[in-house]
Formats: structure tokens, sequence, C-alpha cells
């Protein structure tokens, strides 16, 4: 039996101060989108099931169309927009820069509200980091950055010989038997990654090099992970995440969907808005 009051299972509810605190977050984070020269964007939540790629770990919730097409609820607004904007509005637009405030959906009932900011130029990856510094500190939330290069995970599993999915999973026995990838297990902040970088193999300098100009971003709360890897196919070359204890509040990093080199972020709108009722407990 269905009580009345029950809701399925992975729906959001926000109501009251949640829904008050959730409005507040996207208007701020809509204001200094526009302010850094961004346009906004919705994109339908019903997407054909041949657009919809799904990279994510994560099941598509799929129907059929009044003339028996296969489509999808959109459950994942980075490819939507690129996409989009890339073959749907073509010439008609010269904006590289899109911000969208929506939810995205995935088997069975579960839906994630995001506010995100997708760029078609990856050049502007250290914009979009301090873009998304910025959001936080104007939050009053001090979360851990933590920024990674996808290449070197892939590039020391190509050489060893070891399985990826090691990597993936992080599983430290296996990858302590190799001597240089012990030593970047070791690397937690921007001075060990220096340190780490002189006694590196030679393919794997350019890519520790990139990792150093990004880490050097002047966050103090940053963590250097040079084996992390993400959670998202797309995400090809630089991967970042701001998290705080066990919440997770952002991804993001440079990206190619449809052969367009991008790069941008996604914000947990939920995350975000249940640490800060928690942040307005402490303080009542």
């Amino acid at each position: 039996m269905i009580l009345e009051h029950e809701i399925p299972k992975g729906s959001k509810l926000h109501f009251g101060l949640s829904a008050r605190l959730k409005r507040d977050v996207e208007n701020l984070c809509a204001s200094l989108f526009y302010e850094s020269d961004f346009s906004e964007i919705t994109t339908p939540i019903f997407v054909f099931q041949q657009h919809q790629k799904s990279f994510l770990n994560r099941d598509v919730i799929s129907l059929s169309s009044e003339n028996n097409y296969q489509v999808s609820m959109r459950n994942d607004s980075t490819i939507d927009v690129i996409r989009i904007i890339t073959k749907r509005l073509g010439r008609s637009t010269n904006q590289k820069k899109w911000f969208y405030i929506q939810p995205v959906f995935s088997y069975p009932t579960f839906e994630y509200n995001q506010i995100g900011a997708e760029c078609l130029d990856e050049k502007e990856m250290p914009k979009m980091i301090d873009l998304a510094i910025a959001i936080f500190e104007k939050l009053d939330i001090k979360p851990i950055l933590q920024i990674t290069n996808t290449k070197i995970a892939k590039k020391c599993a190509l050489e060893s010989g070891l399985d990826y999915e090691y990597f993936t999973r992080l599983n430290v026995e296996k990858l302590q038997s190799i001597d240089f990838i012990a030593r970047l297990l070791l690397v937690n902040n921007l001075k060990d990654l220096e340190s780490a970088k002189r006694t590196m193999p030679h393919f794997l300098k350019e890519d520790i090099e990139s990792l150093i100009h990004f880490c050097a971003c002047g966050y103090e709360n940053t963590l250097c992970s040079p084996l992390l890897c993400a959670p998202v196919d797309y995400y090809d070359d630089l991967f970042f995440k701001m998290f705080l204890d066990n919440s997770t509040f952002l991804a993001g990093g440079k990206y190619c969907v449809d052969n367009t080199q991008s790069c941008g972020f996604g914000i947990y709108t939920d995350s975000v808005v249940y640490r800060l009722l928690k942040q307005n407990k402490l303080k009542g």
C-alpha cells in the first residue's frame, strides 16, 4: 500500500527554508554567471535515445514517443547543452559560454537538481575553476578542491601493464607494486607534486606539469590527486571536484563531446542546500 504522503524513492522535495535556500543558491549562481558573460539555456526533459549518449554509471529512463521513437528523460545536461549548441543552434549564435539550472533523471525514480556552466573553449579552464571557487566563497562554504589530470592514470596503466580498473578502484596494493606509481600515491599537495615530478618517467612530465599549473590556483584547501579517475568518461584531461565531509558539491573539468573540446562544471544543488541547512542549524 502506498500512503498519501509518500513520494518515490530518489525524488526530491524542498519546502520552507530548504526551498528558499535552493532559490537563493540558484539566483546567486545565475548572477555570477551573467557577470562572467554566460547566457542561460534550458534543454528538453525528453531526448531522443540516440542523442542521449550515456557516459554515466546510471541508467536512463526510457519510453516511446507518439511515433514510436525511443526517447529518454535527460540524464546528463552537459551532453545535451553541447549537442544543442553545436548541432541545432549552429550558426545562429556565436556564444560559447552557457549555464543551466535544471534537474537530470535516472532509472527508476532518481532526480538530481543541478546548476551547470559549460564553455566551448577549453582554454577558459582556469577561469572556470576561479568561478567555482567564487561561488562557494559567496555561499560561505569552504570545501576541499581536489584536482587531477585523468591522462596520468591512463598512461600509468598503459605503460605499467596494470589493469585500469586498479586505478578506478584505487587498489593501493596493486598500484604500490610499481615504483613511480607508488610515489604518485603519496602526493597530496602542490609541493608534493612538484617534488614527485623530478623522479617521474618522461612520458608523464607534460601531464604532471599541466596538473601543477592548475593546482597553483591559489585556493587554500587544494588537494592534488594525480591518480584520481573521473566518474564519467568524457572528462579526458583535467578533472576537479569540490567536497566536504561525505558530500560532493561540484564536479567539472575539460571534456570532449561530439568532437567539441570544452570545459565546465556542474553543481549538485541538493547537496549544497543540505549543507546550508546544516550550517543554519549550527548557527541557530
